[in-house]
Order: structure tokens, then sequence, then C-alpha cells
């Protein structure tokens, strides 16, 4: 069964093979966001906020580490299940660009996720601004030289 058929502006492959390259991609992340509200396991979470309190935890315990990476794992299985319904659907070209966005935006959250460890965070949060900024200048190289 296609959730998504495609009537109009059909994915080429062309373009499918584009869209999937981006998962293999080390700066896959750049420009990415966590989703806001994402439905896991029949549940509507604000992942935004939930990634944000886990990666920002000053002292995280060994249950809350573990919670993270239990999250992590499961965003993972969605992502790549998104993958491969990206890679095998047929189906129209936003489409296939709102799936594409929303699998990279759980695998940055996955990337958040796993690094969650038991330290002092204020080393996390520096390292998480030092990110920021980075992709900052990422997509500001790539509108300049989109523009060229």
């Amino acid at each position: 069964m296609n959730d998504h058929p495609c009537v109009k502006d059909c994915l080429s492959a062309k373009e499918r093979e584009k869209i999937l390259s981006r998962f293999n991609s080390l700066l896959y992340w750049v420009g990415e966001m966590v989703p806001e509200m994402e439905e896991l396991e029949g549940q509507e979470v604000p992942l935004k906020g939930v990634v944000f309190r886990f990666i920002t935890e000053q002292f995280p315990d060994r249950e809350t580490v573990s919670r993270a990476q239990d999250l992590a794992m499961l965003l993972e299985r969605k992502a790549k299940a998104l993958r491969r319904e990206l890679a095998t659907k047929d189906m129209e070209r936003k489409v296939a660009y709102e799936i594409m966005h929303e699998a990279l935006g759980l695998l940055r959250a996955v990337d958040e996720l796993r690094d969650v460890q038991l330290k002092d965070r204020d080393l996390k949060a520096q390292a998480l601004v030092t990110k920021v900024s980075d992709e900052r200048r990422w997509l500001d190289l790539l509108k300049r030289t989109k523009a060229i």
C-alpha cells in the first residue's frame, strides 16, 4: 500500500538518487532541524523539547543516559523506515522532500542523543553552540554559492 500515491509532479529516479545520497553525506544535518512534534509508538511527542532536555541536563544519571539511548534507537528505526519508503515507493516530489527532511531531522536528534553521557553538560552545551554556529556558516556558504 502506498500512502503517498503519485498523481502529478512525480519524483524522478535522478531526484530519488539525489535525496537518498543526502543520507550518506557527512554533513546530512546541515540545515536540518529536530522536528517539533513526532509520532512515536502511536503518541505525539514534543521531540524537540525532549531532546533539548536530554542534551542540556547538567549531570545525567545512568537512567537518563539509558532513556536517551532508547529514544535514539527508536528514532533511528523510524528514520530508516522513512528512508526505505523514499527508496521504494512512488510519490510526488513535494512529499518526498517532506519525508527526507523529517528523516534527516530524526537522524539529527539521534546524533544529539547519542552524545548524552555521564559527564559535565557544560562541555556539551558549548559544543552545541559551536555546532549551531558552524551550521549557520555552512548555510551562509551554501546560500552564497547558490546565488552565484
